[in-house]
């Protein structure tokens, strides 16, 4: 049988035979007792079609759709409409017409316009005063329509407002929880915020990729290590909700990018080491762009954006989760990810030594890093760039013990022969002597120090990354022009007081300390049998050197064997006070 057709008013449509569908759609999938339950859709969209006589021709449905969101797909409605142009459809039947859209009249009526065009009529269970194949039932079907989108706006604003408030407050407010937390929820006044908490599982891993990265590896390395020891992804963990939330995520910002393989990457890990939630702060997106059209119609993908710290009204971060990491931890991790710390990548056969791997040590011909390497049972630091590469540079290498004992007994000879009239070694000294107070202070001040003087070089990157989007765009007209103004104030406001604080700790630290006084009277070997150095352990020697020398770089050979002049080849870099910036910052 033919659809029914277009017709005159007052016409009468021939009903016989009617192949009727039912359209379903519910927002959330979940099956439950209400009445509009996709079950319950069903059974009563069949019991309709039913009762008037009509054939059922199936059921189309669309479960955890949104049927706002004019972005997300509708696998169900698109069959049902390509079965109503095919002409295999005489009737859909919907629960209500929220179900079928809730886009307002003017969606509504371009639905309702396709179907009649095919000849198709519409009639609602809950609103049995509305069927299409009349002029009142249309006219009812606009009202009908408009309270919809009023509902739905209002819900909308609702939730918005109150997801406001909530991040306001630092609730974790949608989603599953990061990697390494899991949700916990608590009160606060007159709100129930969602507060993240370690997850006995994920945080010990978290931790790890930290210490990890922290001691030369690379994200790559990292998530290969993760991936070999077949730890699994938050979204692994998930299984097919995970992927599913991944598709969603990729389709909101329009990527165009191949699916993520399965496991660990590079970018994941740095998304987890990023966050500052790890830290214990609340967060939110900063750059975060939704995909749209531009004004000839063509799609302009969206942007992730990145997670930054949430910040109260006077700029001072929002502490809202109990922490994986402690915040100095956290601020010195970013320095590492940001190329602000120099680290070395070890490979299997270099062995933990007290010059290499820690930014000490580099090669005087080309400035990068030594470390250390074993050849034929002997130990040796080697320059970390290949040979060849740099003009005269034959790839330069230094036994490791001649230099450890060239450099310890130099820092100990000058230590126990300095003159108290020389200016160079007070001030040499007095270097010493605040960097061994800075080691032994383990307070809460120093640990201050070392958080702040670290987010202050993030709130500056926030204020870089914010003129760079302006640059680009993203603040145009007069909202985008006020929000930009005031996150530039915001951020000033917020860099200014924490020079402030900065000034304030630094002449804190600024106090007499002396260094032990046994260091300057050694009257023996002073690296020898019975000395405090060869009773110290690798760390404690480490942080000796520390205390006196900035760098040691090892200078091209001249000879080789006994020729190789290991002395005039040591290059140390004795210990200054670090020279301070326009705002007075070290």
């Amino acid at each position: 049988m033919a659809p029914l057709r277009k017709r005159e008013l007052g016409s009468t449509p021939n009903l016989d035979h009617v192949r009727a569908v039912s359209y379903i759609r519910q927002s959330k999938r979940r099956d439950d007792d209400s009445q509009a339950s996709p079950m319950a859709q069903r059974e009563r969209c069949s019991s309709l079609i039913a009762s008037k006589g009509w054939d059922d021709a199936g059921h189309f449905e669309d479960v955890g759709k949104s049927g706002w969101d004019p972005s997300v797909h509708r696998p169900g409605f698109e069959e049902m409409m390509a079965a109503v142009r095919g002409g295999h459809v005489d009737a859909v039947i919907v629960f209500s017409l929220s179900r079928l859209t809730r886009r307002g009249a003017l969606e509504a009526m371009k639905i309702i316009d396709e179907l009649e065009r095919h000849g198709v009529r519409l009639v609602s269970v809950e609103e049995p005063y509305l069927d299409t194949s009349t002029p009142v039932g249309v006219g009812i079907l606009a009202i009908i329509a408009g309270l919809a989108q009023q509902e739905s706006d209002l819900k909308s604003a609702y939730i918005t407002s109150t997801k406001d408030t909530l991040r306001r407050a630092g609730s974790h407010v949608s989603g599953v929880a990061p990697f390494g937390f899991q949700p916990e929820r608590e009160t606060r006044g007159k709100l129930t915020v969602i507060r993240l908490v370690p997850d006995p599982v994920e945080a010990p891993v978290v931790r790890d990729m930290a210490s990890w990265i922290a001691d030369g590896l690379t994200a790559s390395a990292v998530s290969k290590r993760l991936n070999e020891s077949r730890v699994p992804t938050k979204m692994a963990g998930l299984g097919e909700a995970g992927a599913k939330r991944m598709e969603v995520r990729r389709a909101r910002i329009g990527s165009s990018e191949a699916a993520p393989r399965a496991g660990w990457t590079s970018s994941t890990v740095l998304r987890v080491l990023r966050d500052p939630r790890l830290a214990g702060y609340a967060m939110e997106w900063q750059g975060r762009q939704e995909r749209s059209t531009d004004a000839d119609g063509n799609a302009v993908p969206g942007k992730a954006g990145k997670r930054v710290i949430l910040r109260d009204d006077e700029g001072r971060p929002v502490e809202s989760h109990e922490a994986i990491i402690p915040a100095d931890e956290w601020w010195k991790l970013q320095d590492v990810l940001d190329g602000r710390t120099k680290t070395v990548v070890r490979s299997g056969r270099r062995v933990p030594t007290l010059l290499a791997g820690h930014g000490l040590l580099f090669c005087d011909v080309c400035g990068s890093v030594m470390v250390s390497d074993k050849r034929s049972g002997k130990l040796y630091y080697k320059c970390n760039r290949a040979g060849g590469v740099v003009p005269g540079h034959g790839g330069l290498v230094i036994s490791m013990d001649g230099a450890d004992d060239e450099v310890a007994r130099r820092v100990w000879a000058r230590l126990t022969t300095m003159d108290p009239s020389d200016e160079d070694d007070r001030e040499w000294l007095a270097e010493a002597a605040r960097r061994f107070a800075h080691q032994q202070d383990t307070s809460e001040r120093e640990t201050e120090h070392a958080a702040a003087r670290s987010e202050l070089e993030h709130v500056r990157e926030s204020l870089r990354t914010l003129y760079q989007d302006r640059q680009e765009g993203l603040y145009t007209g007069s909202v985008g022009t006020k929000m930009f103004r005031e996150s530039v104030e915001r951020l000033t406001a917020h860099e200014q007081r924490t020079q402030e604080r900065l000034k304030e700790l630094d002449v804190a630290a600024d106090v007499a300390v002396a260094i032990p006084g046994e260091w300057t009277t050694v009257d023996s070997d002073p690296i020898g049998e019975g000395s405090p150095w060869a009773a110290w352990d690798l760390q404690e020697k480490r942080e000796f050197l520390a205390l006196f020398i900035d760098s040691v770089r090892i200078a091209k050979s001249l000879g080789r064997g006994r020729n190789a002049n290991t002395r005039d080849r040591v290059l140390v870099r004795w210990a200054e006070r670090p020279r301070k910036d326009d705002d007075g910052m070290a």
